[in-house]
């Protein structure tokens, strides 16, 4: 299947709700879960950190800790993940082949497979 709209031929398109057929979704691992909040919180203690190089006399040793623990926690959860990542791709096509019917986001043109 070609994941492009047809008419424009964008790659941003969104399989539409079914009425009547049930809901199929991929499943998504719960090391994804676990990374995606831990990477975000990882961000944030590393700008802080800069923030307290620059505009004060330096990251406390508290906050370093806690950057190294973000850090170490999100290698954990990165590798469960790569090893979560097969399965994950298996559901992911499985899903996307399911859906039937698509429209694009850019030029909101609907069509049925």
């Amino acid at each position: 299947m070609q994941y492009r709209c047809p008419k424009c031929q964008s790659p941003k398109i969104m399989p539409v709700a079914q009425a009547g057929s049930p809901a199929v979704r991929p499943v998504v691992p719960k090391s994804l879960v676990f990374l995606i909040p831990a990477v975000f919180i990882l961000l944030l203690l590393v700008l802080i950190s800069i923030a307290m190089w620059i505009f004060g006399d330096g990251a406390g040793s508290t906050l370093q800790v806690a950057t190294v623990v973000a850090f170490i926690i999100c290698v954990i959860a990165g590798f469960l993940f790569y090893r979560d990542l097969p399965d994950f791709k298996i559901s992911m096509q499985g899903f996307m082949q399911s859906q039937k019917k698509w429209k694009c986001r850019e030029c909101n043109h609907e069509w049925e497979i």
